[in-house]
């Protein structure tokens, strides 16, 4: 009897910085979980532990490793010689800015992708193995992610693709970088069945009024000040409605003293961090965004798969609503961002429009269609078909 060929499993290691609450990380874990594990054998590398969702990416069976990983515990004296002397080759490979880091703790892998911004710039490359370099936000509007692409043009040709989460991400990062190969887009994969499964869950919430949702980790780039304000503004003119803000970060405290200084402690809710945010997004009349750069927000993907309208300064945002009319985009001003949300709580005829296009739209956000294009990617790289 002639036996099956049995194939390897591709090894692919993804470097982030840190698992904390945040698009860039709800990608990175939905896209890990919807790879095909017949076909990929996937782990983490994590340079600075101690997430709040470090957890969260064990409890899925995600595969994490840290630095510390390849010394374990041991009563051993021959294997605790080699802890100690593993130990001395990451201080020596950190020293090295990350250079053979991989090698050490995550050894043999087919294809290394680098999802965050460098922490020690040479922790992306490992022997033998293919590189991809992921660019989540805009270097046009984002400063760091801007000053990466410039001062870092020769150590990002070292890489072997380079993939853009969105076109207007992929035209900057052209623009600047004067690289013109081997730079494709690759939408965010989300896992959409999941999505919609815990949307279901039930959260206490409000619902004497039109409820606007955002959610984001509370930090300077999300910029949910111009979202109390707006609020605060639109109060006055008699448009009645709630803010709920879903998440958590260094400018929660800073966000509660503005509710207060604004007098819309009773109308704004900061829910803090959820691990489920889905339900009160599905609860919303719309999602709103206020960063001042993304690549392309996981939360619009999310929020249209949910058939849920959005209202965003991102212009990415547009490429997934394809021919539908899903919320609108707005220039990345307070004043845009408010006539914006004024029409979408005002405007009942648009709102409909909007409202029908998201439920439209969320068949289109299909993951596995979405992440069979990534993995199209990876077999290509290592030339399997």
């Amino acid at each position: 009897m002639r036996r099956s060929k049995i194939m390897r499993k591709i090894k692919i290691t993804f470097i982030h910085y840190e698992l904390v609450f945040g698009g860039a990380e709800q990608a990175l874990f939905d896209l890990v979980n919807l790879l095909d594990k017949e076909k990929f054998d996937v782990s983490v590398f994590v340079q600075q532990p101690g997430g709040v969702w470090d957890q969260k990416f064990m409890d899925a069976g995600i595969h994490v490793v840290y630095d510390s990983s390849c010394r374990q515990p041991t009563w051993n004296p021959v294997k605790k010689l080699g802890n100690f002397q593993k130990k001395l080759q990451v201080k020596k490979a950190l020293r090295q800015g990350g250079a053979g880091l991989l090698d050490i703790c995550c050894p043999g892998s087919d294809i290394v992708v680098d999802n965050s911004a460098w922490c020690y710039p040479e922790i992306g490359f490992a022997k033998g193995a293919k590189t991809v370099k992921y660019i989540h936000c805009d270097p046009a509007t984002d400063p760091g992610w801007r000053e990466l692409v410039l001062n870092e043009q020769e150590r990002l040709k070292r890489y072997d693709r380079i993939v853009c989460v969105s076109k207007m991400v992929e035209t900057s990062f052209l623009k600047l970088s004067g690289r013109t190969e081997g730079v494709e887009t690759h939408y965010n994969p989300i896992d959409s069945q999941e999505v919609k499964r815990k949307s279901l869950e039930t959260v206490n919430l409000p619902e004497d009024e039109p409820l606007v949702c955002a959610v984001g980790r509370l930090c300077k780039q999300k910029s949910f000040e111009r979202l109390l304000v707006i609020h605060r503004h639109l109060l006055d003119e008699g448009i009645r409605h709630r803010l709920v803000i879903v998440g958590d970060g260094p400018d929660r405290e800073f966000l509660a003293r503005l509710c207060t200084t604004l007098g819309i402690e009773e109308s704004v809710i900061l829910a803090g961090y959820q691990s489920n945010p889905y339900p009160y997004m599905k609860a919303a009349r719309f999602v709103a965004s206020s960063s001042l750069a993304e690549g392309l927000p996981v939360i619009a993907m999310e929020s249209l798969s949910l058939g849920i309208p959005i209202i965003a300064p991102i212009p990415s945002v547009a490429e997934v609503f394809g021919d539908e009319t899903c919320g609108l985009i707005t220039e990345n001003n307070m004043e845009s961002l408010e006539a914006g949300i004024r029409k979408m709580l005002t405007d009942e005829e648009f709102y409909r429009q909007a409202k029908a296009g998201a439920e439209r739209r969320s068949a289109f956000f299909d993951g596995k269609r979405m992440v069979k294009e990534v993995e199209d990617m990876f077999l290509d790289l290592v030339g399997k078909e």
